[in-house]
């Protein structure tokens, strides 16, 4: 939870209670001011003004977004409140918890027993799930770029279930990133090597690659497929 945990309110200079117009205008300006565009020939200043210019611009992407600024609130609180651990031994993660989920334990996993899990891990779960959600219209409505976002954010709260990498492998075949796709079913294969999803997406995948391979025009065209799919792995991680 370590980007939770980083002070987006102060990055951007506004309070918590900020209204979203306030956090809209907050960024424009210093957008504007810490542009790297503004120091052409200052090779010094326009690399600290990257860096700086980048950090407001992901703190306006989680703040500026309703949605996400609540999930940013809810699990930094939830990070202060670990702190207390520490202190004082106090914390009880459940307070987390909406109450009518906690008095039926009718949450997205029911019941939260000896055997449920942690708090934390059912808060992590249920924004994960949102994310999945709102990726699945993304894909409908073609906005590839935020439906890859979303699950990206869904992998980061709940990395070991299978269904987000199934979900992230659709949308890179979608934008026909078949080895990146790959990539994620195989991630999702480790963790459950039965399910049936992640089977039905890896034939597919292999099918689409090995006629992808059969179509170009000898080993020059076969190598420069293979280089393109390494080009986009690496384009990805930079």
């Amino acid at each position: 939870m370590q980007e939770f945990e980083e002070d987006y309110y102060a990055t951007l200079g506004v309070e918590p209670e900020a209204s979203q117009e306030e956090i809209r205008r907050s960024y424009l300006g210093l957008a504007k001011k810490l542009h790297p565009d503004r120091f052409p020939n200052d090779p010094e200043q326009r690399a600290i003004a990257q860096k700086e210019f980048a950090k407001v611009t992901k703190a306006h992407e989680v703040l500026g977004d309703a949605d996400r600024r609540t999930e940013y609130d809810t699990l930094r609180s939830l990070a202060r409140r670990r702190s207390e651990i520490v202190s004082t031994g106090s914390f009880v993660v459940s307070s987390l918890i909406p109450e009518e989920e906690r008095l039926t334990g009718n949450g997205p996993h029911g019941p939260q027993g000896e055997e449920g899990h942690p708090g934390d891990d059912h808060i992590n779960v249920k924004w994960a799930n949102k994310h999945l959600t709102r990726a699945d219209e993304l894909l409908r409505k073609k906005r590839y770029s935020e439906a890859e976002t979303a699950m990206k954010e869904a992998i980061r709260l709940v990395p070991n279930e299978p269904r987000y990498h199934n979900k992230l492998a659709e949308v890179y075949l979608s934008r026909g990133w078949k080895t990146l796709a790959m990539t994620e079913v195989q991630t999702s294969l480790r963790l459950d090597g039965t399910n049936a999803e992640a089977r039905s997406l890896e034939v597919k995948l292999k099918s689409l690659i090995k006629e992808s391979g059969q179509s170009g025009s000898g080993k020059d065209s076969k190598k420069k497929g293979f280089l393109d799919q390494i080009k986009e792995i690496l384009n990805k991680k930079l």
